[in-house]
């Protein structure tokens, strides 16, 4: 995938989010010699998956995409670095880096499941100060 450009201008480094996997989903990722473990998770009131919606544009009423960001330290330990909801128009910046998430569709077969439901979730990293 391209680079990702944020309304500020700055330029994002795809993140390796596989919607297929489902959610909740975990994987690391390095910037400027720091490793940084990411957490993303749905938060859904329960009866939005007993209707008929098979996709969510989120965040939706009742619906949202969380990230949690871990810094990982090089004595073993970690930090959380970033725990919010996330929407596709912020740019968000959290110590070191910068984070976007510019598109947010989830499946309900991908929410604690795996497979081509269509869900598509994309999100990138960028230095805080480049």
């Amino acid at each position: 995938m391209d680079s990702l450009v944020g309304n500020s201008g700055r330029v994002y480094t795809p993140l390796p989010i596989d919607p297929q996997q489902g959610f909740p989903q975990v994987f690391s990722f390095q910037v400027d010699n720091r490793v940084y473990r990411f957490t993303l998770y749905v938060d859904m009131d329960a009866g939005l998956l007993a209707g008929t919606d098979t996709l969510f544009s989120l965040p939706a009423t009742d619906a949202f995409l969380v990230v949690k960001v871990e810094r990982t330290n090089s004595d073993g330990t970690s930090k959380i670095v970033f725990l919010r909801k996330v929407t596709p128009e912020q740019e968000y910046e959290a110590e070191n880096i910068a984070l976007i998430f510019p598109m947010q569709t989830l499946a309900r077969n991908n929410i604690n499941g795996q497979g081509d439901f269509g869900s598509q979730v994309v999100g990138g990293i960028a230095p805080r100060w480049a």
